[in-house]
């Protein structure tokens, strides 16, 4: 039996393994995904050593907080990961170790299934780590000219200029100033108000006064509506999580690892219905 993983720092409450074997038992093909909870950047490296040792290993995804730290340890990287500079998806091929992103992708798709449009919107993005990089090049791909972005770190939201420098603008946002600017989207991109932290919220929606955001989207899926979509909710705005994402970036992830073709929209539906259930 094949094997592929999801490795992050911790993995509890992570549904990826209930998708990506429902989408391999789909399929008819003979593999489980796991997840492995990896401590520190040694146990990294350690289970990199095992993925190019194990001749059962097709692949595995990366998590927080190793999206950008895995790229160290590949042969190669898809266009997407050069600029991005973070991966989520790794194939096992020929002894190399291939870096893609699906994220991105999954991003853009739950975008799209709901009519979102970025196009000459103000967009403002919180976090500056994998899956902020992942979010703006998706935007990006969506027709956006230009992000604001807002981390705690400055110096890290400030960095992302030169990372999208050649195809779209960067506007780093002070952590204590971000509301002081008109946004007609917020996105979330930390793992602030995450399961089992769920009072959390990486935006207080009580304090912005410049006006009420057209849609507000949470990369967080559990819980299904934190704080920071509740409080956007009661302010007027439309919001959606992460799940859609994560759903459509693991169906990217099996087409690069097996070579699939689409699956039905009925059984991404069915999928989408029971990780509901789940969480």
């Amino acid at each position: 039996m094949k094997k592929l993983f999801l490795i992050g720092k911790s993995l509890k409450h992570s549904i990826s393994p209930f998708v990506h074997n429902k989408i391999l038992s789909e399929l008819g093909i003979d593999a489980v995904y796991s997840n492995v909870e990896l401590s520190d950047f040694v146990k990294l490296k350690e289970f990199v050593e095992m993925v190019r040792k194990d001749k059962d290993v097709i692949g595995f995804n990366i998590t927080i907080p190793y999206k950008e730290d895995i790229l160290e340890f590949c042969d190669e990287v898809s266009e997407d990961v050069r600029i991005i500079k973070a991966a989520n998806t790794v194939k096992k091929e020929e002894g190399k170790l291939l870096a893609y992103n699906t994220d991105w992708i999954g991003f853009k798709k739950s975008l799209e299934d709901i009519g979102v449009d970025v196009k000459d919107k103000k967009i403002l993005v919180l976090g500056s780590g994998g899956a902020a990089k992942a979010c703006i090049y998706g935007l990006y791909r969506m027709g956006a000219k230009e992000v604001f972005v807002a981390n705690r770190t400055y110096e890290k939201a400030e960095r992302l200029r030169e990372v999208f420098q050649d195809i779209l603008k960067i506007l780093p946002v002070e952590w204590l100033r971000r509301y002081e600017f008109k946004y007609d989207i917020i996105i979330n991109t930390t793992s602030v108000g995450m399961y089992p932290n769920i009072e959390s919220s990486p935006f207080d929606f009580e304090n912005y006064v410049a006006g009420i955001p057209v849609f507000v989207y949470d990369m967080i899926y559990n819980p299904p509506k934190t704080t920071f979509l509740e409080k956007a909710e009661k302010k007027g705005s439309k919001t959606e999580n992460g799940l859609k994402m994560l759903v459509y970036q693991a169906v990217e992830a099996e087409k690069i690892w097996f070579d699939i073709v689409n699956l039905s929209p009925s059984f991404l539906l069915e999928i989408l219905k029971e990780c509901e259930k789940k969480i």
